[in-house]
């Protein structure tokens, strides 16, 4: 339950019925503060329907098709999510929790006894190493609306019944985004209809998905705002590395390393040693042989690479693979192939792309390909081959100890925890969190009719063993053609149409005698 002062907007709550509560939410805070406003608003186009609308046009077809470049499979949205310190117990948001490790034992076999009754050497006492960890922070708003706009039409020749036929938001980075932002997607065809609050809010959501995707791999501190506004949490290319530090000492702690090599701008398919199949497939026995000893094993490993170099890898895995470690054998009496067939290879080659896994040590790995991951060409490194691309190989621990220790898993600043009680005793009715506290909004004050929503997130990654965690930098593979990019900054990224709306019809009239009319 919570405060009737608060409104939230997640999972439980009814499409309709939530948007039904948020117009009144914003037509509250507009009464309220209506008085107090002293600015003139700038609302910010174009609305869906009526004069200038993007579907603004008469005798428009039914069905919309959207042909968005989607963020499909990434990593961040098969990371599992929970409420900051939920495996800790802890009753509030902790800013920097600390994560302990016993990292070894100093040696206790360096001196021996002399006589019968002397005192044995004593056994020496345990190492530890402490980690941490801290939030990121970022905000988006949406585009301001001038309130007595939204519904508008130009006349009964514009439909409102379009159908959306695909949606341009499939997924919604797994539990972080499913909620209220997969509410918007489930309304679909309202938001076409002129639910224009509904799409302003789904422009929001494809911004955090932006934002979010790559920030997975390269979420740097270092990279903050200097007045706090922005934040970012560490992302892969910092949690799966080495130089690990003690939080609270500052002492080095390399038993916690992650396993990291470069392929030094190699090809996928080299064939001098040592060759991507080689290296994989020792990287992967030393970090389940490490889980073993550990006593952590069995561990839920995962590949994680793009999709295009994926594609370039099944293409020669199955004959490298079949053949590995053959090429030392004699050959005077035996062939070093054995069994292997064309076939074979094309039937291995067909499954590992349909259920996106790798053969390595007999052992289905899964692959999650992720084109949010850093991509390099020749202009970034001369060493890539022209026409060539280069980026990391991730082996990520989802789990450890046969699935009962979670080791990868998003944490968030849950704002329903905190700010519910905050928001109760102000009678502060402009704010409401959704996506069971993940995210935190506010109705601005209005300039006059016109209105604008903020809204903020602060998550966080938590990678409890690095030491089980790997990363192949700087491979190489050569498509004949690119695949689109997800992101705008990518260069294959592609969109195009119109962000402006149509332009306003202008019927003739008597004072409006030189338009073109409103069939023109």
């Amino acid at each position: 339950m919570f405060p009737k002062d608060t409104v939230r907007m997640d999972a439980t709550v009814d499409p309709t019925k939530a948007s039904q509560a948020f117009m009144e939410l914003i037509t509250s805070a507009v009464a309220e503060k209506m008085q107090k406003a002293q600015t003139t608003g700038a609302p910010v186009g174009p609305y869906l329907h009526g004069p200038g609308g993007l579907f603004g046009v008469r005798g428009l077809s039914r069905g919309v098709i959207s042909t968005h470049t989607q963020i499909v499979g990434s990593l961040g949205e098969v990371i599992p999510i929970g409420a900051t310190n939920a495996e800790r117990n802890a009753q509030t948001n902790e800013l920097n929790p600390l994560f302990a490790y016993i990292t070894g034992f100093l040696r206790s076999d360096q001196q021996e006894k002399d006589a019968v009754c002397d005192d044995p050497a004593e056994a020496a006492g345990m190492k530890t190493c402490i980690l941490t960890s801290q939030f990121g922070r970022k905000e988006f708003k949406t585009r301001q609306v001038e309130i007595n706009h939204i519904g508008q039409s130009i006349n009964r020749g514009e439909f409102f019944d379009l159908q959306l036929e695909n949606s341009p938001l499939v997924n919604q980075m797994g539990g972080l985004m499913q909620s209220f932002f997969g509410n918007q997607m489930n309304n679909a065809n309202a938001i076409l209809a002129g639910r224009e609050m509904l799409v302003r809010f789904l422009e929001v959501g494809v911004a955090f998905q932006r934002w979010f995707c790559p920030t997975v791999y390269t979420g740097n501190p270092s990279n903050n705002s200097a007045g706090g506004g922005y934040k970012e949490f560490p992302g892969l290319q910092l949690l799966i590395g080495t130089g690990k530090i003690d939080a609270l000492a500052g002492t080095t702690c390399p038993s916690l390393d992650s396993d990291v090599k470069d392929f030094n701008y190699g090809l996928v398919d080299r064939s001098d040693a040592p060759t991507l199949v080689r290296t994989l497939t020792t990287m992967y026995h030393i970090l389940n042989r490490k889980a073993i000893t550990q006593n952590l094993g069995p561990i839920d490993l995962r590949l994680v690479m793009r999709s295009e170099m994926f594609y370039a890898i099944t293409e020669v895995w199955p004959c490298n693979y079949l053949t590995y470690r053959c090429s030392n054998v004699s050959t005077d009496n035996i062939d070093p192939v054995g069994e292997f067939s064309v076939e074979g290879a094309l039937d291995m080659k067909n499954a590992m792309r349909d259920g996106s896994f790798l053969w390595i040590d007999n052992k289905r790995v899964p692959v999650i390909q992720d084109d949010c991951i850093l991509e390099e060409t020749t202009a970034d490194q001369g060493e890539i081959a022209l026409g060539g691309y280069s980026s990391d190989i991730y082996f990520v621990p989802f789990n450890a100890r046969g699935g009962t220790l979670r080791t990868l898993y998003w944490e968030y600043y849950d704002y329903g925890k905190d700010v519910l009680p905050a928001v109760t005793d102000m009678r502060a009715t402009s704010y409401f969190w959704s996506d069971n506290g993940i995210f935190l909004w506010g109705v601005k004050p209005p300039d006059n009719w016109c209105i604008e929503v903020i809204s903020k997130t602060e998550p966080r990654l938590i990678l409890r063993t690095p030491q089980l965690a790997g990363r192949l930098q700087n491979v190489v593979y050569v498509p004949l053609q690119h695949a689109d990019d997800p992101l705008p900054s990518q260069p294959y990224h592609v969109d195009g149409g119109i962000s402006t709306g149509y332009p306003l019809p202008s019927p003739y009239s008597e004072w409006n005698a030189s338009g073109p009319g409103i069939g023109a």
